[in-house]
């Protein structure tokens, strides 16, 4: 037997006029029909009464969330997809890194889930910070994460991923690390230009290699500099090339953040959290890589002030996005839906509304907090719900 959900008199959050109140049914887990009006089938209803309709929110950098981070266990991944699915996130990278001299058991454990379903968003893959990347641009990655670039040691990181990995961070100044991206981009693994300290010419080297994207663009590479224009300005060059904007206001300044929006376009930004466990948690004091560290107002910084990542959903992450640009609500939706989507080359699966994808949707009150969250035409948050 087929299941359904109707969800009734919504406003798509790309044709939000008043006048325009739409339903969509889903079957199976997929959009099925999206009319002005259905009332011709069996099956449960949600009433939207006029609120926004928007895709399911995908974060493509996130290392964890309600206290669970991604290298704790499988009982750690159901905390994570369950918490970010308050936030209207549907879809994520399980972010983190892989340790050459111990038996990486997460990368298994991560492997396994992705695509199940978890009570929250879904694991669409792995994305591994590493471990070909500069040592001088580490920054808060343990130096035991890294090594040098070997196809013996990509293999491994191939076979423990299990067909998985989605996307790998990698420095292409580093010896043989051109060759490396030529094979991540023939299999289909999105090679990520980042945690590097490469030049301008080195990068545009990386990027006539296969660099199709950038990990948390302008942290962890050199800076734009008049006589030294370093990766910047090549990736500034490159008419294709995506990238991750950290657009909470602090790892970015918003003039940096209304810079690359102007540079790179309304289909090249790409907002991340580059979450940690912090994410749904109360401001305090938590344990992070066996450090403390203070979790305030968005933000974790060890005691030396050391900023290690953000406590925000993408959902807020947009939302100051659109604020520091002065983009459209629909733009803004789109750096952290279809854009992310496409980056990972699944946009006919998630990131948009529309008939045979995936029912991942989020409804979204007049303040523009998440109401509902729809992972395959299942309901895992809802605002009034008591649970």
């Amino acid at each position: 037997m087929s299941s359904k959900l109707l969800i009734k008199n919504c406003h798509f959050y790309d044709n939000p006029a008043e006048d325009n109140l739409t339903d969509l049914l889903i079957v199976d887990g997929q959009i099925a029909r999206i009319c002005q009006t259905i009332s011709d089938c069996d099956a449960p209803v949600i009433d939207a009464v006029g609120r926004v309709l928007a895709p399911g929110f995908i974060d493509i950098h996130i290392q964890g969330a309600g206290g669970a981070d991604v290298m704790d266990s499988a009982e750690a991944l159901t905390v994570i997809s369950r918490t970010l699915a308050r936030f209207g996130i549907t879809g994520f990278l399980a972010t983190t890194i892989v340790k050459p001299e111990i038996d990486n058991r997460h990368l298994a454990v991560i492997a396994q889930n992705v695509g199940k379903d978890l009570g929250g968003a879904r694991i669409l893959g792995i994305h591994l910070e590493g471990p070909f990347i500069n040592p001088h641009k580490r920054g808060g990655i343990a130096s035991s994460a890294l090594c040098p670039p070997s196809f013996q040691m990509l293999n491994q990181i191939l076979e423990m991923t299990n067909e998985t990995l989605r996307m790998m961070t990698i420095a292409p100044e580093l010896p043989s690390n051109l060759e490396i991206i030529q094979q991540l981009t023939k299999i289909g693994i999105v090679a990520s230009f980042g945690h590097s300290a490469a030049n301008y010419r080195e990068t545009k080297d990386g990027l006539a290699a296969g660099i199709s994207h950038v990990t948390h663009i302008f942290n962890a590479m050199p800076a734009l500099h008049h006589r030294e224009p370093g990766p910047v300005a090549a990736i500034f060059e490159s008419e294709t090339i995506t990238a991750q904007i950290i657009s909470d206001g602090i790892h970015l300044h918003p003039a940096i953040i209304n810079l690359l929006w102007k540079n790179l376009g309304k289909n090249r930004c790409i907002c991340i959290s580059d979450g940690i466990q912090a994410i749904g948690l109360p401001n305090g004091r938590y344990l992070y890589n066996g450090r403390e560290y203070e979790s305030c107002n968005g933000s974790a910084r060890y005691d030396d002030g050391t900023l290690i990542g953000t406590a925000i959903g993408v959902n807020e992450i947009s939302r100051r996005f659109r604020q520091f640009t002065g983009c459209s609500t629909i733009d803004a939706i789109n750096t952290i839906t279809i854009n992310p989507a496409k980056v990972i080359n699944d946009a006919d699966h998630i990131g948009r509304i529309s008939v045979h994808a995936d029912a991942d949707l989020v409804i979204l009150d007049s303040d523009e907090s998440v109401f509902m969250t729809i992972v395959k035409g299942r309901i895992v948050y809802h605002k009034n719900s008591s649970e």
